[in-house]
This record gives C-alpha cells, sequence and structure tokens, in this order.
C-alpha cells in the first residue's frame, strides 16, 4: 500500500501541508497564490530531487530551498505582506540548519526534525498570509478610484 511505512503524524502533517496551500491558492490574492506555487514545488519537488547529491551534498535539495528563499524574500520586497518576511526569514533558517549539517557533526534526524518543525512554522505563516489578504487594509487589490500601487508592485 502507498501509505505503507508512514506514521499518523507524518500523514496528519502531510494532510496538514496540503490542505493549507490548497487554502492558500484558492483564498490567497495574487502574492499568496504565486508563494503558494513556490511552497507547493519545495513539497512535492524535494523527494524528486532528494537522490541528486554529491558525497553528503544534496544539491537538488539545495537549489530547490534556496529557490524558495528567494521567491518569498522577493515577493516581501515587493509586497506589504508581513507574513512573507516572517516566512523567507524561517525560510533561511531551514536553509542555515541544512548547511550546519555539511560542516558540522550535528545530528541528522534531530536537523530532519528541526526542519520538519520549521516547515510546519511555514504553513502557519501561509494562514496567517490568508488571513493578512483578506482582512488587512494595505492588501486590499486598488481600484481606479483607490490608493495608487507602487510601480512593480503585486497584489
Amino acid at each position: 500500500m502507498f501509505l505503507a511505512g508512514y506514521s499518523l503524524v507524518q500523514l496528519l502533517l502531510t494532510l496538514f501541508t496540503f490542505l493549507t496551500l490548497g487554502l492558500l491558492l484558492r483564498f490567497g490574492r495574487t502574492t499568496e497564490r504565486i508563494a503558494g506555487v513556490a511552497l507547493l514545488v519545495a513539497q512535492v519537488g524535494t523527494p524528486l530531487v532528494d537522490h541528486l547529491h554529491i558525497g553528503e551534498f544534496r544539491y537538488g535539495v539545495a537549489i530547490l530551498a534556496v529557490g524558495l528563499f528567494a521567491t518569498l524574500i522577493v515577493l516581501a520586497m515587493r509586497t506589504d505582506r508581513w507574513w512573507l518576511i516572517a516566512a523567507a526569514g524561517v525560510q533561511l533558517l531551514s536553509i542555515g540548519l541544512w548547511a550546519a549539517t555539511l560542516v558540522g557533526d550535528l545530528q541528522i534526524w534531530g536537523a530532519v526534525t528541526v526542519r520538519i518543525v520549521i516547515w510546519m512554522q511555514l504553513m502557519l505563516l501561509a494562514l496567517f498570509g490568508i488571513w493578512e489578504a483578506r482582512a488587512a487594509p494595505y492588501a486590499r487589490p486598488s481600484t481606479s478610484t483607490g490608493p495608487e500601487v507602487r510601480s512593480g508592485a503585486t497584489s
């Protein structure tokens, strides 16, 4: 069976992730949807590129992690969304922890567990992002009579 070998906790965390990403894509505005696609690519892509490595350096996963960080930081700098600043910071923590396993004797399973916790923080921030996109006055799309949008900004 496909689900054999996975614990209940792993299945629940995966369900929470895909539910959150679905809500982000459905109820978020353009900015949240771009972030949602980037998070989905990271979630689905990681197992697909996990086998790409040179020694202990998993360059496929590194490319996805850095790409996710770059997407989140660019979105954070081009929009007025607070959750993206926090999400980019949390992703940078994940990259830093991953890099620490390359040069130190950090326990691998401990590092993996912490990265799972960091991923769940990203999902909670994404849920906050849905609320922010819908409730915050600065996140509402501008109208022809409304406030001017910055050049290059997304809504």
